[in-house]
């Protein structure tokens, strides 16, 4: 799922603030992992949940990758104590040295990312949003809520920290944390010294799409919506499973997920979820490459390379929000998906108005719903609904 590119917010608060005074900043938690009950995961690798009496912990552990290239800087590490709110808390000594404890249910929450916003949203908790990232969300009431002034707007975090002064303002019990720059990474433990417990969210380094899907789980845990989470993953796998028994039934054909980003560049999906989507959709992918978490899902390729692995490609995914237009019809003849006029957009369920993609919002966490339009795509016997997310595309250069 590739990332919105977002105009650079305002982030001079976070680079005068001072380190925290006198406080000395607390030392981070072993990286070892804790005893207790472990509740299983069954997708998600950036993330461990284990029960010991009265409380959680929960480790989270993932790089940061640069967009469209390789993880930067050191693994990050976190690990939280979830303590119910009637509840003791554990001293935090031992293996919960420098861990970050956090009161549950969450009730006020901060969030710099999308899709953040589809999770509390299934959980039905959109209410306990005190801060977004602004006024891009796909949910027309949020929206309006934001517009109004009643949810602070804190910048969208893929180039920039949150601005601390709509943090502060929001009196948020938690801040939903992406890390899509190390801009972030350098904020965090100033917004931890403020008293903003950080959850950070790691989301984009599961290599299994439905490891996104787990994450609902951790806002469930985060906000008493255990069960209703669950549900939901439960349904999401249902959909899945049942989404990929019929692909595989269905001859293997071949596809180019890749748009243009200009100057004889475009950018293939190789690898991860996105392109283990398409590997379950029963298609074959002429870039697909060996799964790595420490690396983007895309890489930039030439227009010569495209055509050598991709022009023998039966479908073409060929445009999405970020694509410049290429025009040049020659070129384009070279494709068999031109040529059969099997080329899609991922441009659906969108508010052009509002700047809004659900693509980057619902459909990270409901990727039955893409896996569905995948299908449609290359296999027309499963074209027995409509599609979503990934449809036809109506603004083909001829």
């Amino acid at each position: 799922m590739r990332r919105l590119v977002l105009a650079p917010l305002l982030a001079f608060t976070i680079a005068v603030l001072p380190a925290c005074g006198s406080e000395q900043a607390k030392p981070p938690a072993s990286r070892q992992d804790v005893s207790g009950r472990e509740i299983p995961m069954r997708f998600a690798k950036t993330f461990r949940v284990v029960e010991r009496e009265g409380y959680r912990v929960i480790d989270l552990k993932a790089s940061v990758v640069s967009w469209g290239g390789n993880a930067v800087g050191e693994e990050q590490f976190q690990r939280l104590v979830l303590v119910p709110r009637d509840a003791p808390a554990p001293t935090l000594t031992g293996d919960l040295a420098g861990a970050t404890l956090i009161r549950t249910p969450v009730l006020r929450i901060a969030s710099n990312t999308g899709y953040h916003e589809a999770m509390t949203k299934v959980l039905g908790i959109n209410n306990r949003l005190v801060a977004v990232g602004g006024v891009k969300s796909y949910d027309d009431d949020l929206r309006a809520r934001v517009r109004r002034g009643q949810v602070r707007q804190i910048g969208y975090g893929w180039h920039s920290p949150p601005e601390l002064d709509a943090l502060i303002a929001a009196k948020p019990d938690v801040l939903l944390m992406s890390m899509g720059d190390m801009d972030n990474i350098g904020a965090k433990p100033r917004i931890e010294a403020l008293g903003i417990p950080v959850v950070p969210i790691f989301l984009d380094n599961e290599a299994d799409y439905m490891g996104r899907v787990d994450y609902v789980r951790l806002i469930g845990m985060l906000t008493g919506k255990e069960r209703e989470a669950d549900a939901f993953v439960a349904m999401v796998t249902k959909n899945v499973e049942a989404l990929k028994a019929k692909a595989a039934a269905q001859p293997t054909r071949s596809v180019l997920s890749a748009w243009f980003s200009g100057g004889d560049r475009w950018m293939p999906t190789i690898r991860n979820a996105d392109a283990k989507l398409l590997r379950d959709a029963n298609a074959r992918n002429p870039f697909e490459a060996t799964d790595d978490p420490r690396k983007d899902s895309f890489n930039r390729v030439s227009t010569e390379e495209l055509i050598a692995r991709g022009k023998d490609a039966d479908c073409w995914i060929m445009r999405d929000s970020h694509s410049a237009p290429f025009k040049d019809v020659a070129t384009l003849r070279r494709f068999k998906a031109y040529r059969d006029g099997c080329l899609f957009a991922a441009d659906g369920m969108t508010k052009p108005p509002a700047d809004a993609y659900d693509y980057y919002e619902m459909a990270v966490i409901r990727p039955d719903l893409v896996l569905g339009d995948l299908a449609r795509m290359l296999h027309p016997a499963l074209r027995d609904a409509p599609f979503l997310y990934i449809r036809p595309d109506r603004q083909v250069t001829r």
